[in-house]
């Protein structure tokens, strides 16, 4: 009878400047079937050092020791193909996205399971991004307020920089696909008034009918649909 080959451990590299806390992981993970401890670190330079000598698939970083966002970067500059597992608190937004940005595959809160920490290994193993609820919400959050900027900017450098405020509350109720009359009614003003705010809209825009606003907005990245 065939006998399936034994899936491969995945290789860790535990670094963290506490060499109790090092340890301590280090013999946890050593009663999984799972994950293999090859080596331990507890700075930058060691960490670096060890990439080569150990070889790790992944290194489990504690972000309380010194620089560790920027050894995240360096991890990933020398080996790209090395995965990266941030233990945080993840307390703080700035601690959260500086890591997303230097290269982390995966974020372990301080309080969790070693099973947590096991999923989040495999995870990125697999270039999957593993991360509790928690930093989830936080990395949503970043991303939002990232693209308000962008439409902020968008609006602000070209024609919709043109636009009255109102017109612009009027601009966004037309791209829920609101009528005239809708609009009308949710911003308490008279009919004709909103049939005026959409005419200027459209001359502001250079355009003069609804599928032109449609393409032009298309063009640059919007969907809009405008009545004439």
């Amino acid at each position: 009878m065939h006998r399936e080959d034994p899936k491969p451990m995945t290789r860790a590299l535990i670094a963290g400047r506490s060499r109790v806390h090092r340890d301590a992981l280090a013999t946890v993970l050593a009663q999984s079937d799972r994950v293999r401890v090859v080596g331990t670190a507890s700075d930058r330079a060691e960490v670096l050092a060890r990439l080569d000598a150990d070889r790790p698939d992944i290194v489990l970083i504690d972000v309380t020791m010194f620089d560790a966002a920027r050894t995240v970067a360096d991890i990933k500059a020398r080996t790209p193909g090395v995965q990266v597992v941030a233990i945080t608190l993840g307390e703080t937004e700035a601690e959260v996205v500086e890591l997303a940005e230097a290269g982390v595959a995966g974020y372990v809160l301080a309080d969790g399971s070693i099973e947590d920490m096991l999923v989040a290994v495999e995870s990125a193993v697999r270039r999957e991004l593993y991360c509790p609820p928690r930093v989830a919400f936080t990395l949503l959050r970043r991303v939002g307020a990232l693209a308000a900027q962008i439409k902020a900017e968008e609006r602000a450098e070209g024609p919709l920089s043109t636009l009255t405020q109102r017109e612009w509350e009027v601009l966004q109720l037309v791209d829920q696909g609101m009528s005239n009359k809708e609009i009308a009614g949710h911003q308490g003003i008279e009919l004709a008034t909103v049939k005026n705010h959409v005419h200027n809209i459209l001359n502001k825009l250079h355009v003069h009918k609804r599928i032109s606003a449609a393409n032009w907005y298309r063009r640059g990245g919007f969907h809009l649909k405008l009545e004439g």
